[in-house]
């Protein structure tokens, strides 16, 4: 610092941020840095960026609730889409059933048979979706996200963003694909363990 230790203790510096390597160990950062103070006797007090920054920090508080807001609204959507096509499927699919079921198959078998397939559609669809989205992450953390005004410039704190990749999120986001593929799937596979052969039958004629 190009300040001596005079003007340090005079008050000239009334503030100053620490930029970790690592944002994981800023908890237990900050419990080291206060017993440092304290060994000291150093009256200084440590605070996160959001509250550092007031009503800023507010504001990105309130930003990432409504962005989670909005991928429920997408799941949910997904999930009644998804839904009502794997019903049309399953109509479709009622001869098929009722054969299965002439033959003496049980109504667990063809609703196991119904979540397995989804599963296994899940788990593609999730992976895929997984490694396209890693893949554009890492390139638009390259190259970065230009802010075209000067509310996103705000946002972005500088004239581009670049996202960074969150192992958590990518976990999350996988699993709850599998999850919305399986809660849309337990109805239409709940009908199908009523189809019975003479249905089937009716149908095929």
């Amino acid at each position: 610092l190009p300040y001596d230790k005079k003007q340090l203790k005079s008050g000239l510096i009334l503030n100053a941020a620490i930029i970790l390597k690592n944002p994981d160990l800023i908890e237990k950062t900050k419990i080291e840095l206060e017993k440092l103070f304290e060994k000291n006797k150093l009256n200084l007090k440590i605070v996160d960026w959001q509250k550092a920054s007031g009503i800023v920090g507010q504001f990105v508080t309130i930003v990432r609730m409504i962005l989670y807001f909005a991928i429920f609204i997408i799941f949910l959507v997904a999930l009644f889409i998804i839904n009502n096509s794997m019903i049309m499927a399953t109509m479709e699919r009622i001869p098929e059933i009722g054969t299965m079921r002439a033959i003496g198959a049980q109504g667990r078998f063809v609703l196991a048979l119904f979540i397995t397939e989804t599963l296994f559609l899940g788990i593609l669809s999730a992976f895929s979706g997984s490694i396209i989205g890693i893949g554009i992450i890492k390139y638009l953390g390259n190259v970065g996200i230009p802010a075209v005004h000067d509310v996103l410039v705000f946002l972005f704190s500088g004239p581009r963003l670049y996202p960074e990749i969150s192992f958590i999120h990518i976990i999350f986001g996988f699993l709850l694909i599998i999850l919305v593929g399986i809660l849309s799937t337990t109805y239409p596979a709940f009908i199908a363990t009523r189809v019975s052969p003479a249905i089937a039958m009716e149908n095929k004629e």
